[in-house]
């Protein structure tokens, strides 16, 4: 994942290139402070005070916390970035290198001790390149005012180093522009008036630098009464006597011109943004890099990107710009031979036709040698692969070589040293900004909702776009809801989507992807367009075309090369929305019903089986369910311990509710009621209590279609638990009465002792104690008949709980005792876990509170190991209360501030009731 905190302009995140939420400005300005202060302790009252200044409110602190535990929300997923705490003060870890702030000044550290002078430039250049605008401006902090002023200065005097650095080159030509207008920002700064005389002088307008010099002495003069310094007047002297020491231009004059190849094709009028990807450009010039290969999807806009960046770059290469189109990917003919494209480029370079040798490597051999000792650009568009390129490549590091294709070009960065830039889709607010620059602003502005859906539909690639907006262009009177409209039906888009000519729509262009692909890939790309989730991994891949790991990652390589997927984490492949409609279309043209519906049970059993053996991890004491068999040819993914479920399910969690849904769909009911209770655990620890009810009502309809009493039970009883935590305890009640009902047709024992056990909770949250503890005991007898000492652990202690709530601590001490010794033989953690809390509420209830709050600590880590949020703030908020009868006020505040910030995420109403505790101590949070 790459991350980039960006202070030196407005203050933004981004991931992978796309802007992240961090909130309004109150709430940017706490993430400014801390990214400043990267690294340095300070104090909550330092921070407050940097962030308000003496306009801090009254609950100041209480809504910086709030701020901190946002940020943390909306940061978990970046690697590497931690705000921690240290008593009353905060730390920020963060890589100083995601900062622009931190690597601007980390680069002119570097460009000041650098000793060799190219590279000094260049690290000024990459460092002055990070600013975006005005720091903060958008923030109201006096102190943030008072760093942008101090960081303005900086940049400043950067620039001035700069300007010293560029003319010791003999970039005097290529410095007289910014020159003039800094002098005219900054009229009585004399170094620069000295730098701007100087390169007026060198560029041989001897006359107009002694103007020069004279109309800043009379300024200074005049207005502050003060002579130039001895270095500008001495620099006056020595132009008067003609003594400045010559420098020649960098552009090389005492060179024989010959030809200036220019190239380009006309850059696109309606480029956006891409900021990072030119960043990247910009630094491989600076690096002398030689090669760049920009890589992407057809239609993601890679040649827009290689012209706008060329054209605006063209001063950079004074010897000219070369281009060829490689037609590596066109829909028909064949990729250009190295041999012709060296023929054109050497003709370009004036090299009449007799003379150019037949070989190819001689043709590339005299191609390098005129490039030789030349700044020249040459773009080498559309190419098929690197041996293509290779020939083309100049061979002095003046040159830049920009290559775009399909193709990683992976040997190129190997063994060349290329540099990658990968094009993805655009963010969405580039691609309004695209629309509104095709279609207008006004016609954008005035349909939000359909831009909105535009964007949705094209899958924000830039070649869909296109036609999108060509669409509305020739269509000016029509609304632009009335093409979202045309787009809203999946197999209708791509045929709305294609262009007025047969090769230029989106159609065509990935079907010049796909006609490269060897049979196996081909079929596999087609396959994944069945695949029900946002992404799979390497072995639901191979599962889906019945193949051996080992080959599935043969061929999702070779779709990764050609962009037709995307391996967007490590081992986990997606396409965009166009793309994978285009794969489900050829699908259902070239494989047929039987193969398709093959491929998708294959894909739901790897899931299914898979999620089985992580489930058992998770929760080994729940009854489990006998499953379907798997067909042949799914692939065997080993789930060993707890932390690989947790991190399958937390991988996979998307994909198994879509995976559930198209299970349904597809009238595939045995996967429709089995998979959510392979996910059911997980859920319910990880607090998404909605999608457990939600899943459990698909498996619950599946069930009914099966007619299948075991089925309907489980569903009706993991339906009624998922109730029980939504608080609807009426509806949890039905389902779980049915629940009994059904296990005691079928005559399972274990599956009544866990009914009723589900009916004690949903009665105790009704507050009918003694309902409660005569469903427990009759659950716990039905499983001492049945010998599961998991599951009577589990009752005992859920029968200390109920005698807590009545009071009665000394009876729930003795029976989460006897629970405990169980457990210590079985080592159920979860089992533990809860009995540990329910210890802890025994030992509160008696008095002992600092037992009570080792057993509330002991129970909150297991909880956290587990995964378990809501009940990791339960163990807390109670801690809180135990601390709180000890005496520790503070102590239990902190327990308290750590539960809301579990719960913020969960956005559960227990919340409300620990912030009012929090206030009540009159400590804010």
């Amino acid at each position: 994942m790459g991350v980039e905190f960006a202070l030196l302009g407005d203050v933004r995140v981004q991931v992978d290139g796309r802007d992240l939420d961090i909130g309004h400005a109150r709430q940017r300005c706490v993430l400014a402070v801390l990214l400043i202060e990267a690294g340095r302790t300070v104090t909550t009252d330092q921070l407050v005070d940097r962030v308000w200044g003496e306009r801090a409110p009254v609950r100041a602190r209480h809504a910086f916390y709030s701020y901190i535990s946002r940020l943390r929300t909306a940061l978990r997923d970046v690697a590497g970035f931690d705000i921690a705490r240290r008593g009353g003060a905060y730390v920020l870890h963060v890589d100083a290198g995601t900062v622009d702030l931190h690597l601007f000044r980390s680069l002119l550290g570097q460009a000041r001790e650098a000793t060799e002078e190219r590279r000094a430039l260049a690290l000024y250049d990459r460092a002055l390149r990070l600013w975006r605008g005005v720091p903060f401006e958008e923030l109201d902090s006096p102190w943030l005012a008072s760093v942008r002023d101090r960081l303005l200065a900086e940049r400043f005097t950067a620039e001035v180093q700069r300007y010293d650095v560029a003319l010791d080159l003999g970039m005097h030509d290529e410095l007289l522009a910014e020159l003039a207008t800094a002098t005219a920002a900054n009229p009585f700064d004399e170094r620069i008036a000295g730098q701007h005389v100087l390169a007026l002088y060198r560029c041989g307008r001897r006359t107009e630098a002694l103007t020069q010099y004279r109309e800043f002495r009379a300024r200074l003069v005049d207005d502050t009464g003060v002579e130039p310094g001895d270095q500008l007047q001495r620099l006056h002297q020595q132009m008067l006597a003609s003594d400045v020491p010559r420098i020649p231009s960098a552009r090389r004059e005492d060179e024989a011109p010959g030809p200036v190849p220019r190239q380009l094709p006309a850059a696109s009028p309606w480029f956006v943004s891409r900021t990072r990807e030119l960043d990247l450009l910009d630094d491989a010039r600076d690096a002398a890099a030689g090669v760049v290969v920009v890589t992407g999807a057809g239609g993601s806009g890679k040649t827009s990107l290689a012209l706008h960046w060329g054209h605006r770059e063209a001063g950079t290469f004074p010897d000219g710009q070369l281009y060829v189109d490689l037609r590596g990917f066109d829909r028909v003919g064949r990729p250009l031979r190295p041999a012709d494209a060296l023929q054109g480029l050497l003709e370009t370079l004036g090299v009449p036709p007799e003379q150019i040798p037949t070989d190819v490597d001689a043709r590339a051999a005299l191609y390098r040698s005129l490039l030789a000792r030349r700044r020249v650009l040459v773009v080498l568009d559309n190419a098929y692969d690197a041996e293509q390129v290779r020939p083309l490549l100049p061979g002095d590091v003046n040159c830049l070589a920009v290559v775009t294709s399909r193709d990683r070009l992976s040997c190129l960065v190997a063994r060349e040293g290329a540099v990658p830039v990968l094009l993805t889709v655009l963010d969405e607010s580039e691609a309004v900004s695209l629309l509104a620059r095709r279609v207008g602003p006004d016609r954008v502005a005035a349909e939000p909702d359909a831009v909105a859906q535009l964007v949705a539909h094209s899958a924000r690639l830039p070649l869909a776009l296109a036609v999108i907006a060509g669409r509305a262009v020739g269509n000016p009177t029509f609304p632009l809801s009335a093409l979202a409209g045309e787009l809203r039906d999946e197999r209708a888009r791509l045929d709305v989507l294609e262009s007025d000519g047969t090769t230029s729509g989106v159609r065509a262009v990935l079907s010049s992807s796909y006609r490269t692909l060897s049979p196996d890939a081909a079929r596999l790309f087609r396959l994944l367009g069945l695949h029900p989730g946002p992404d799979a991994d390497l072995f639901a891949a191979a599962s889906l075309a019945g193949v051996e790991a080992s080959r599935g990652r043969a061929l999702l390589g070779e779709l990764a090369r050609t962009h037709l997927v995307d391996e967007h984490r490590p081992g986990r492949f997606r396409s965009h929305d166009l793309l994978r409609a285009y794969a489900a279309e050829l699908a259902e043209s070239e494989d047929s019903a039987h193969d398709r519906r093959t491929a998708l049970l294959r894909c739901l059993d790897f899931y299914l089986h898979t999620g089985f053996a992580a489930e058992r991890h998770l929760a080994p004491h729940w009854p489990p369910i006998t499953l379907t068999a798997a067909q042949e040819h799914v692939a065997q993914l080993p789930v060993t311990d707890y932390d690989r479920a947790v991190e399958w399910f937390t991988a996979e969690h998307d994909t198994l509710l879509a995976a559930t849904a198209e299970a349904a769909r597809a009238r595939l009911d045995v996967h429709a009621w089995q998979l959510p209770w392979v996910l059911s655990t997980y859920l319910s620890r990880r607090g998404h209590w909605a999608y457990r009810a939600e899943t459990q009502r698909t498996a619950l309809a599946a069930a009914d279609r099966l007619d299948n009493d075991v089925a309907r039970a489980t569903s009706h009883h993991l339906l009624g638990r998922a109730e029980i935590l939504l608080g609807n305890q009426d509806e949890a009640l039905e389902h779980l009465r049915r629940a009994l009902d059904l296990s005691a047709r079928v005559h399972d024992t274990t599956g009544m002792a866990v009914a009723h056990f589900s009916l004690s909770s949903a009665y105790d949250l009704r507050q009918r104690n003694t309902t409660a503890l005569v469903h427990a005991r009759k659950a716990l007898r039905l499983c001492r008949e049945a010998g599961n000492r998991v599951w009577e652990a589990f009752i005992l202690t859920a029968i200390g709980w109920y005698h807590g709530k009545a009071d009665q601590h000394a009876e729930a001490l003795a029976h989460c005792a006897e629970a405990k010794l169980l457990l210590d033989r079985i080592g159920d953690r979860d089992g533990r876990a809860h009995n540990l809390h329910c210890l802890g509420r025994a030992h509160h209830g008696l008095g002992q509170y600092t037992e009570a709050a080792r057993c509330y600590r002991d129970a909150l880590a297991l909880f956290r190991e587990l995964g378990s949020p809501y009940l990791e703030a339960k163990s807390l908020d109670h801690l809180g209360d135990a601390l709180q009868a000890a005496g520790d006020q503070p102590g239990a505040c902190r327990a308290w501030t750590r539960a809301l910030e579990v719960l913020e995420p969960l956005a559960h109403p227990d919340a409300a009731e620990i912030e009012s505790k929090l206030l009540d101590t009159g400590v804010s949070r």
